[in-house]
C-alpha cells in the first residue's frame, strides 16, 4: 500500500515534534524567603541571586526587593543585606516614595555572570495582618527587568488568648484547699508574646502563689511566648476557712492584657465554682 505524500510529511513533522523538548525561557532571577510567616518585630531573610543570560555586561547593576500590592517599604525595614559582589545597600524610590531595597553591586556584571545578595529585613511595628507578594528584580543602567513574583509573605498581627478555669478541693485535716489552675491557649492566627490573667475570688478569700501566679484577693497569672495551637497553665491554691462553710467558693480568670492583639474577647474569661459543706467535703465544676 502507498502511503500518500501529504500524509507522510504530517508523519515526519508529528515525530520531530514529539522528539524536540518545549523551550524553556532562561532564568534571570531566582529567591527565597524564611520564614514566609512573621510578626511585628520579626525578622526574615530574602536570598536572591540574578543570571545575565546575555553576552553583553550590566552596567550598574542592582539586586532588587519588592512587593505588591504593598510597597515593602510600608511594613517591613532593612537590617542589612550582604553578598560577594555587594558594596552598598539603599531604598529604592518609586514615582511617589519609597518602595522597595536594593543590593548596589561594586562592579558590572560580565557576560552569563551570576550574583547573590540575602537580604535580612524587620517587620515594623504595627504592621497589620496581610498576604504580601514578594517580588525580585535585576536591573542595571544599560537592562533591566520586570520584578517577578517568588513568594508570599503572610503578616500576623493577632492571637486570640482563650482563658479556660478548674478548681480541684484538696481534703486534708491540717489544710484543706482548693487547688485552681488557668489555662490560656493560643487560637491563632499569630504567635502570642506574652499575657496577662488576673483572677477573681469571692469576698473575704486569699490565694496562696503558685505557679504563674501570684497570691492575695486577686492573683495575676502571667505567660509567655505560645505558638498557634499551644497552651500553658497557671496555678494558685486557696485554703477552706471555717467562717466559709456552707457557702459558695466562686473563682474566675479574665484576660486583662496579651501581646499581639487580641481579635476576640468572648473567650477571654472563664468562671468555675466550688461548694463547700465540710472541710473533707467540697464539690467543684
Amino acid at each position: 500500500m502507498r502511503i500518500r505524500p501529504v500524509l507522510l510529511v504530517f508523519a515526519v513533522v508529528a515525530a520531530l515534534s514529539a522528539a524536540t523538548p518545549a523551550y524553556a525561557e532562561p532564568v534571570e532571577v531566582e529567591a527565597t524567603v524564611s520564614p514566609n510567616e512573621v510578626q511585628p518585630g520579626d525578622t526574615f531573610t530574602i536570598t536572591e541571586t540574578v543570571h545575565n543570560i546575555h553576552s553583553f555586561s550590566i552596567l550598574n547593576p542592582t539586586i532588587r526587593v519588592l512587593s505588591t500590592p504593598t510597597p515593602l517599604t510600608e511594613y517591613a525595614e532593612m537590617v542589612s543585606c550582604t553578598g560577594p559582589m555587594v558594596a552598598s545597600c539603599a531604598t529604592l524610590d518609586g514615582p511617589s516614595g519609597p518602595i522597595g531595597y536594593q543590593a548596589i553591586l561594586a562592579e558590572a556584571m560580565s557576560g552569563f555572570e551570576s550574583q547573590t545578595a540575602t537580604f535580612t529585613l524587620r517587620v515594623k511595628p504595627g504592621a497589620v495582618d496581610a498576604v504580601h507578594t514578594l517580588q525580585a528584580q535585576l536591573f542595571g543602567r544599560n537592562y533591566g527587568i520586570f520584578p517577578v513574583d517568588f513568594a508570599t509573605l503572610t503578616v500576623f498581627n493577632q492571637a486570640d488568648v482563650a482563658v479556660g478555669i478548674t478548681a480541684t478541693p484538696k481534703q486534708s485535716l491540717l489544710v484543706p484547699k482548693i487547688d485552681v489552675t488557668v489555662r490560656v491557649t493560643n487560637k491563632g492566627p499569630g504567635k502570642l508574646r506574652s499575657a496577662e490573667v488576673r483572677g477573681g475570688l469571692t469576698r473575704g478569700l486569699a490565694a496562696n502563689a503558685g505557679t504563674n501566679c501570684t497570691g492575695g484577693s486577686v492573683p495575676v497569672c502571667t505567660f509567655g511566648e505560645l505558638a498557634p495551637g499551644a497552651s500553658a497553665t497557671g496555678t494558685f491554691s486557696v485554703p477552706i476557712g471555717l467562717l466559709y462553710i456552707g457557702l459558695p467558693y466562686q473563682f474566675s480568670a479574665t484576660r486583662t492584657a496579651s501581646s499581639p492583639n487580641d481579635p476576640n474577647s468572648a473567650n477571654d474569661s472563664a468562671t468555675t465554682t466550688c461548694r463547700v459543706l465540710t472541710p473533707l467535703l467540697v464539690s467543684c465544676g
